[in-house]
């Protein structure tokens, strides 16, 4: 059987875009994906959009709002995968993106091979994304992926990531002190980066 996937969603108030966030996830390719959404205490109508899209293999809970950190940490408690995506309730996943992130795999849940992506920026129409390649668009070793990082102020958005289960494990979890900073992910990234054995990037997905 092909390796489970868990795509996590942490959401809060996100009503505009969080039926078109599950959606991409419910729609790739990959044939064996479990989908867990935590809904942060959103105010709004975000929770019972996603509630109406659950199934066998999407879950949906709620949590008192205790920032998007402790709902990652929360989805990962919950979540089965031998890989794990991670996936902001605004952001979108294209239909092939795991299928052709795991055609890089080489040792399933146990890898300490942290896959990365294409990803493009939008601001209200998906078809408008721009991608535009920086120089972490590439093959790098564990250092040079943080050197590069820092030293040309470059960045990829979370989605990008496809994470085994081990890394996932030993980078350890969000650290909620980190909600409101707005380098929880930088910072969380760094630590999946140095627990890796290489950085491997899929040109072919995207995100």
């Amino acid at each position: 059987m092909a390796e489970l996937v868990s795509i996590l969603i942490p959401a809060y108030n996100k009503e505009q875009w969080i039926r078109e966030t599950m959606l991409s996830a419910i729609n790739q390719t990959w044939p064996n994906t479990e989908i867990i959404v935590v809904d942060d205490g959103s105010s709004d109508n975000t929770y019972k959009i996603a509630k109406a899209l659950e199934s066998k293999t999407v879950k949906v809970v709620a949590q008192p709002n205790s920032g998007a950190c402790g709902a990652r940490n929360n989805a990962f408690k919950l979540a089965q995968g031998d890989y794990i995506q991670w996936l902001d309730a605004d952001d979108l996943l294209d239909p092939d993106k795991i299928s052709q992130q795991l055609r890089l795999r080489n040792e399933g849940r146990d890898s300490r091979a942290l896959l990365t992506c294409a990803w493009g920026m939008f601001f209200s129409r998906s078809r408008k994304a721009r991608f535009i390649p920086n120089s972490l668009w590439m093959d790098l070793s564990p250092a040079d992926w943080v050197v590069t990082k820092f030293m040309d102020n470059v960045w990829m958005n979370p989605a990008v990531w496809l994470v085994s289960r081990r890394l996932t494990e030993l980078a350890g979890p969000w650290d909620a002190r980190l909600n409101l900073s707005g380098v929880d992910d930088g910072e969380y990234i760094c630590r999946v980066v140095a627990a890796s054995e290489k950085v491997k990037f899929c040109p072919d997905a995207r995100c």
